[in-house]
């Protein structure tokens, strides 16, 4: 039910869309989030491939060959997409203070 939900609006909305009609369903979410991490074709998860679609539809939009599939995403995921993090890895010594301190 949900993949076929997922088939019908493929490329039309984007993941916290296609979950908000996920739940309208009335599908447990544990049953939802089963279906986002489900593979069954090999393909991707389905989260991924959800991912790949707003991707590919976002380069399009800008005039770029879309080429991105799930693969792409998930080995993105996995190991970080490396972008900035607002979080000081453990040991990372915090930069001098831009403060002067009274004498």
């Amino acid at each position: 039910m949900l993949l076929d939900l997922y088939a019908r609006h493929r490329g039309e909305l984007g993941l916290s869309q296609l979950v908000d009609c996920f739940i309208a369903t009335g599908v447990a979410r544990t049953k939802i989030e089963a279906v986002l991490a489900a593979d069954p074709e090999g393909e991707g998860a389905l989260r991924d491939r959800i991912t790949a679609d707003m991707a590919n539809r976002l380069l399009a939009e800008m005039g770029v060959a879309p080429h991105q599939t799930a693969a792409d995403v998930r080995r993105l995921r996995e190991r970080g997409g490396g972008s900035a993090s607002t979080v000081r890895p453990g040991g990372d010594a915090a930069p001098p203070s831009p403060r002067r301190r009274p004498s």
